[in-house]
């Protein structure tokens, strides 16, 4: 419809700035006969040809000079007798054209309207436009054209509007230009929400209500020549689609879930199969048997789950195990260290008893030596918890080397250098007094002459450094070797071989408490000396409960 506008706006453009057009507005007393034969004839014979074959309009009149009737007309359909333009004038149409400034102005024509035809053969659309001079612009002349509505339905609104659906155009002034389809009681432009339709500036849609028939109406905003195109369905229409569809999706699906039923069970035991596995392995897991295992077939979720579960397993028996072994090496160990704690309070009271009989015979450094060796059990038990401040253990190893100092007099010499900033961070009981225990014992017990053991200490940033030195008469590679060979489980209450077992037994509390995060190094020359370096990490008491 847009099309059809522009299309007879332009022509008629075209028409009226053509110079025989312009000359015979401005000019009285001219001829029809030789404007007829100007038209035709001359540089606007291709503009008037394009009128008659297009036949986008099917009546024309041009108004203008001094004349009171068209100084031109043109007709294809056997209407005839022009209005007179002075009646034409007294119109509100023409009040609307001159309105319009040299724009088209549209509005309906039935066959009952005589002013602007007498004889109207057709309904038609009709089109009014103000000519204006090209030189000042003034108003010369005056143009009417008319379209069949016939000629609209047929050419521009086929296939658009039946029986059930119709098309309303309006213009400006929500005036009906043409009505096709429907019966005209559907469109009753008095209905209150059609009237709030026609007078919307936006494109839109809506549901109204006429002669009790919902209609759903879709409405266009006004286009550059002042149409508005509304098209109307009854919902009836598309509801009755919208069920056959309702019925026939619900067709496809139960269909579908019938035929799925099978396939759905085959795929559910496939899916379950794994499930169920892994579920009563849990179970038998569960009841104790650490040896679980799942077999893996697929590599989808399920398959990824039983890995993560066998895993889990596997790391779960490897902790039992490193919990259980490593209890019974720190049992032995204290068994080694303290060669008993069944009793420690009959220990005690027993060593108290001696000391005071010592001291009645007057053997002061008997007595010296019986409150070293109880203070000494007393802070390697340590209440049976695993760890200790660093502090305490300085303690135990001055009185463990205190001791040894007694027994060996001028052959042993000692030094314990640990820095006092390392007195309140956490450290293993019995981690360090092994190392000298080996020092003297296979070390300066081994040497002519005797030796000297110094135990120093320091913080470097977060890690406490040990260095354990002695002037002994070192290890071979291959004893070396040995000493560092963690001991298989099966032997941890077999081999009482202190020489092995104590450094084996350090090794596996500092890999089950530290993992990989400490380091152990030995470095010993036959003849020369050992030199034990020792890292771990520094834990304040107050980060970490002693164990």
């Amino acid at each position: 419809m847009t099309g059809m506008q522009r299309s007879i706006s332009d022509w008629i453009t075209v028409f009226s700035l053509a110079p025989e057009i312009q000359e015979a507005l401005v000019t009285k007393n001219q001829s029809v006969n030789r404007l007829d034969s100007s038209l035709y004839s001359g540089p606007t014979a291709s503009i008037m040809n394009q009128m008659l074959f297009s036949k986008n309009f099917d009546y024309f009149a041009l108004y203008g000079g001094d004349k009171d009737y068209p100084i031109f007309q043109e007709a294809t359909d056997g209407s005839n007798g022009s209005g007179s333009l002075k009646q034409i004038q007294r119109t509100e149409i023409y009040q609307n054209a001159r309105k319009k400034n040299g724009a088209s102005y549209w509005f309906s024509l039935n066959s009952s309207d005589t002013v602007f035809i007498q004889n109207n053969q057709n309904e038609k659309i009709g089109m009014t436009r103000i000519v204006r001079n090209i030189h000042n612009g003034s108003p010369i002349g005056f143009i009417f054209m008319g379209i069949n509505q016939k000629t609209i339905r047929e050419q521009y609104l086929k296939n658009l509007y039946d029986d059930m659906h119709g098309i309303v155009i309006l213009n400006e002034n929500g005036t009906f230009l043409l009505q096709a389809g429907m019966e005209a009681s559907f469109t009753n432009p008095s209905d209150i929400q059609f009237k709030s339709i026609i007078h919307s500036s936006e494109s839109g849609d809506a549901v109204i209500k006429v002669n009790g028939q919902n209609l759903l109406v879709t409405y266009s905003a006004m286009n550059d020549n002042g149409w508005r195109v509304v098209y109307l369905v009854p919902l009836s229409i598309l509801t009755k689609e919208l069920s056959s569809i309702k019925v026939f999706v619900f067709i496809i699906i139960l269909a579908c879930l019938l035929l799925s039923l099978p396939f759905m069970m085959v795929l559910t035991t496939i899916i379950t199969a794994p499930i169920k596995n892994l579920v009563a392995s849990m179970e038998r897991f569960q009841n104790g048997n650490f040896e679980e295992r799942v077999d893996i077939k697929y590599r989808d979720e399920i398959g990824h789950l039983s890995r993560g579960y066998n895993k889990m397993v596997k790391n779960v028996k490897k902790l039992v195990d490193e919990v259980y072994v490593l209890q019974l090496k720190e049992r032995e160990a204290e068994l080694k260290a303290l060669q008993s704690q069944i009793n420690p309070h009959f220990l005690y009271n027993t060593l108290d008893m001696i000391f005071w009989e010592a001291e009645s015979a007057g053997q002061s450094q008997i007595s010296e030596m019986i409150v070293h060796l109880s203070r000494l059990f007393r802070l390697s038990l340590n209440r049976g918890k695993s760890f200790t401040n660093v502090e305490r253990e300085i303690e135990m190893l001055e009185l463990y080397l205190s001791l040894q100092k007694m027994r060996f007099k001028d052959s042993l010499t000692y030094q314990i250098n640990i820095s006092s900033e390392l007195h309140n961070y956490v450290i293993m009981k019995l981690i360090l007094q092994p190392f000298i225990e080996n020092a003297i014992v296979h070390g300066i017990e081994q040497k002519r002459g005797g030796g000297s053991i110094t135990v120093s200490g320091d913080l470097i940033g977060n890690r406490m450094r040990f260095l354990i030195e002695d002037s002994g008469a070192g290890i071979n590679a291959d004893t070396l070797q040995h000493i560092l060979v963690v001991q298989p489980e099966s032997n941890i209450n077999t081999d009482f071989n202190t020489n092995g077992y104590a450094i084996s037994n350090i090794i596996s509390r500092l890999q089950y408490y530290y993992n990989d995060n400490y380091q152990l190094r030995f470095d010993s020359q036959v003849g020369r000396g050992t030199q034990v370096e020792l890292i771990i990490p520094a834990i304040l008491a107050d980060q970490e409960e002693t164990k």
